[in-house]
């Protein structure tokens, strides 16, 4: 089969905004780069784009844009895909609307093969939540059938997308996500010396469902330290809960990366996703790696990393069962013992370097299309 002649990822964002997608296709894009093959990076130019002292690879490019109803348009993106040499394989991340229809397009008029991939395929909310209603089985379902593969995380999101979407099993591929190795930590054990210390890492947003979180707190956050590592929308809001609570010994980290990102993990005990809906959290394959037991709730995405030997999983919505896992994990330092090295081990198994192994697989697979 033949190679593709060039990769161009093309993503709504790419770091430093922060979010697992952005982590993604900066791994896969640096590891292609640094083996010497021909990658390109279409994302936008947006608030979040540039932080002083932080310059972009020279295999980015970045396209002006706008954000309407939380969805960043970039109008000059399908003039670019239009321009793309043949023999180049577009890889598609996806997550919102606009950028999947234009790469679509692309495909429909240049012959342009593409994998796509799919981030998260989420439910209607918020105000404009009823237009998905129309947008994923009209538009989406024809993207997804126009890719050369599509690609998810886990067996469950296959069955469900190939059932969603009319879609043939065979083009649909399981890759999970990876974890950098800078991120990998010895076992752990309990402190005896100082309260166990939680911590949350994501956007302070509807999808991460902190308000579980601060509610199972409530009457026990003095047995706990508690860090919230993130920004978002929702950050007043949040505050004013964790006042209203009465919550102690809560610390609002802000935005994190890097280094002080890896200090945050270092420094906690357990690791808390209370998400209402994932993909496959990176955040939670960091804290595996860095020898963290889970605390989570029991959804597609989170469920398929966690079992009852790395941490615990609890029913989404219920205070009472998280508060409860919190309090008996925080409670048994043999049972902490056998989970932080279970995470450990289990964490080996998710590397950038494996998984950017498998899509040059899927790139050679779909590249032939464009022959």
């Amino acid at each position: 089969m033949p190679t593709p002649s060039r990769v161009v990822h093309v993503t709504p964002r790419y770091p430093p905004s922060l979010g697992g997608l952005e982590k993604v296709v900066a791994a896969l894009a640096e590891i292609r780069a640094a083996r010497g093959l021909p990658v390109e990076v279409l994302t936008s130019r947006d608030r979040g784009s540039h932080r002083p002292g932080v310059e972009d690879p020279p295999f980015v490019r970045r396209l002006a844009a706008v954000e309407v109803a939380h969805t960043v348009v970039i109008p000059e993106l399908p003039l670019r895909l239009l321009r793309l040499e043949r023999g180049t394989v577009v890889h598609l991340h996806i997550a919102q609307a606009f950028t999947p229809e234009a790469v679509w397009a692309a495909r429909r008029l240049r012959g342009l093969p593409y994998v796509a991939h799919l981030h998260l395929d989420a439910g209607p909310s918020g105000p404009a939540g009823g237009l998905l209603k129309v947008y994923k089985p009209v538009v989406l379902r024809r993207v997804l059938r126009g890719a050369g593969v599509v690609v998810v995380f886990t067996e469950e999101q296959a069955e469900s997308v190939i059932t969603s979407y009319g879609l043939e099993p065979s083009r649909v591929r399981v890759v999970p996500n990876g974890v950098d190795a800078s991120f990998f930590h010895p076992p752990r054990r309990l402190p005896t010396e100082r309260r166990p210390r939680l911590l949350f890492v994501g956007r302070l947003s509807v999808q991460k469902n902190l308000p579980q979180l601060l509610d199972a707190l409530e009457g026990v956050s003095e047995r706990f330290d508690t860090v919230l590592v993130g920004s978002g929308e929702l950050e007043a809001e949040v505050r004013a809960r964790v006042a209203r609570l009465g919550l102690v010994n809560i610390t609002f980290a802000g935005r994190a990366d890097g280094a002080a990102l890896r200090s945050h993990y270092a420094e906690a005990d357990v690791f808390v996703l209370p998400s209402e809906r994932e993909g496959m959290p990176l955040v939670l394959l960091e804290a595996m790696a860095m020898a963290l037991p889970t605390v989570a709730t029991d959804i597609p995405g989170t469920r398929d990393v966690v079992d009852d030997r790395l941490g615990t999983l609890v029913p989404l919505g219920d205070v009472a069962a998280l508060r409860g896992a919190l309090v008996d994990l925080s409670s048994d330092p043999a049972a902490y013992e056998r989970m932080s090295a279970a995470a450990r081990t289990r964490s080996e198994a998710y590397t950038w370097e494996k998984v950017a192994d498998r899509f040059e697989l899927l790139y050679t697979e779909v590249a032939p299309a464009q022959a």
